[in-house]
């Protein structure tokens, strides 16, 4: 398997426990070696717990992440957290080398990832505070059809069409691609020092999946190296003609994982 360009990986925590924030947060770090920081949340469902609270860390480099992820999750597991359905697991990364973090393709990153396959795995599909990307993109296609259909154009339409509609919305930012809650959040690449939020992974007793939680970072991490360039705009292009069903054939596997 090809490696993977260096990442600096920060996290959210959110958890609910009968810790207090601050005894909570100096737990942690002790454990982990972290400098976190935490704050109450009001979108997590305590669970009959006291407190509801989100734990950030820094941004460190990819294996150190991964290191520490693990003892943040054996110590949410030996100090009585609580996580269900209303928690998340934010995931924050950047290229170590800045520059790559200007050239990151938002739209094509969102098709890249598999997302989907992800959020049902962590059973988050449902959940509004990680809404899939290829929703929104498959609305924008519908719209774009509906559009096409009222000209009576539909049958002229190409791949490359559907690809400047979408680019000409998203320039407009009339769309939900870019809104704080889509699971793959590219807004955050507006950042002077910016990054990708990937807030798919979460719901109930999360912390106890350590192996699913670095399975998932390991694909976050290889479709952002896939989203620089060139080299994968047919698997973008393969996603429009699928979903606008501009293929005469069965529809293939979108993304090579």
């Amino acid at each position: 398997m090809k490696k993977v360009l260096p990442k600096n990986i920060g996290f959210e925590f959110e958890i609910a426990s009968n810790i207090n924030n601050r005894t909570m947060i100096n737990r942690f770090n002790k454990f982990t070696g972290w400098k976190a920081r935490i704050g109450s949340d009001c979108s997590i469902e305590s669970d009959g717990m006291k407190y509801a609270a989100e734990i950030r860390t820094p941004p460190v480099p990819a294996s150190q992440a991964i290191s520490r992820l693990k003892r943040a999750c054996k110590f949410f597991q030996e100090n009585e957290v609580t996580t269900n359905y209303s928690t998340g697991l934010h995931v924050n990364i950047s290229f170590r080398k800045s520059g790559y973090n200007f050239d990151i393709d938002g739209t094509k990153l969102q098709v890249l990832v598999d997302d989907l396959k992800w959020l049902k795995r962590f059973d988050r599909l449902e959940n509004e505070y990680c809404e899939s990307p290829k929703i929104s993109l498959n609305e924008m296609i519908c719209d774009y059809q509906t559009f096409l259909r009222r000209r009576r154009l539909e049958k002229q339409a190409t791949v490359e069409d559907y690809l400047e509609y979408i680019s000409n919305v998203i320039e407009e930012g009339d769309t939900e691609l870019l809104e704080k809650y889509c699971a793959v959040n590219v807004g955050k690449l507006e950042y002077k020092n910016p990054y990708v939020e990937f807030r798919v992974i979460g719901g109930e007793n999360y912390h106890w999946r350590f192996e699913h939680i670095q399975r998932a970072i390991n694909d976050f991490s290889r479709s952002m190296d896939m989203s620089l360039g060139t080299k994968y705009n047919y698997l973008m292009k393969r996603f429009i003609k699928n979903m606008a069903g501009l293929n005469d054939h069965k529809p293939v596997s979108i993304i090579p994982h």
